[in-house]
């Protein structure tokens, strides 16, 4: 079987579950498991595909049909400028997040910095700081031992990957330049009102802000000060309708200098604040 012919197959059984993506997917698939370009699939139609990649591509299509979501299903996602490995036990990376990565990378410089991820997750954010900022000291955590696991995995040894309960493990010796946060801010009742993709795939962990969706940043603002140097940084991911209430969770403990950054459809979806 050619590569188009595998891309055409391919196509035809996911767009039942993929809909108007199934062409989308489809590429996705035979390029992460033919290691080719998508221009590959149309330059080079005639391509042979092995025996072997074909059934990847089939066991990877069956596994999407149940509805799981297609990062799950190959166990990789490409985030910021490479893939990371993922599976059930962590959030899948969005792009919104790459905004949070950007906001850091675009207001600190590349000198020496001492910085704590709460909520590693896949380890994405870290990683993607160290591969830029190679003289950073980073700490991250995650309450989820199966997630640190998973940022080992994703990350460079120069991060330290600790597994506990928020700031638990974290002592008031430890002065840091910048505190990073992709925290859950989804409000408890509005979990059942998401994409089936997520409400029965991705950890319910990773995603639940509490009552109110804001939970983690409470908790940041109440306990971070501590931990920050004098003139440290908080940067936090929010939802797109949180951009007042957070800010005002912070300035309500005393951080100064709020400022909001704007996702590519123009909803603020990234917040600093300064100690």
């Amino acid at each position: 079987m050619n590569i188009r012919e595998i891309y055409v197959k391919t196509a035809s059984e996911l767009t039942e579950i993929s809909g108007d993506f199934a062409k989308k997917e489809s590429e996705e698939i035979i390029c992460f498991v033919c290691e080719c370009l998508r221009s590959d699939i149309y330059l080079n139609q005639k391509t042979e595909i092995s025996q072997n990649r074909i059934l990847q591509i089939q066991e990877i299509v069956s596994r999407r049909k149940t509805g799981k979501p297609l990062a799950y299903c190959m166990n990789s996602k490409y985030f910021y400028d490479r893939e990371f490995f993922v599976d059930t036990n962590v959030l899948i990376p969005r792009h919104d997040t790459e905004i949070l990565v950007e906001t850091v990378l675009k207001n600190e410089d590349c000198g020496k910095k001492f910085v704590l991820e709460l909520g590693t997750g896949s380890g994405i954010i870290s990683q993607i700081l160290q591969s830029k900022r190679s003289d950073w000291r980073i700490i991250s955590i995650d309450i989820s031992f199966e997630a640190a696991k998973i940022a080992k995995k994703n990350c460079d040894e120069k991060i330290f990957i600790v597994n506990c309960d928020k700031f638990s493990a974290i002592t008031e010796q430890n002065v840091f330049d910048i505190i990073v946060s992709n925290p859950p801010y989804i409000q408890s009742a509005e979990i059942e009102n998401l994409d089936d993709s997520v409400k029965n795939y991705e950890p319910r962990i990773a995603i639940d802000g509490g009552k109110n969706g804001c939970y983690f940043y409470e908790y940041l603002a109440r306990t971070a000060k501590k931990l920050l140097n004098e003139y440290g940084k908080i940067y936090c991911e929010i939802g797109f309708n949180q951009a007042d209430i957070v800010p005002q969770i912070f300035l309500g403990h005393n951080f100064t200098q709020v400022e909001t950054t704007k996702d590519f459809g123009g909803n603020p979806r990234v917040v600093c604040v300064r100690n």
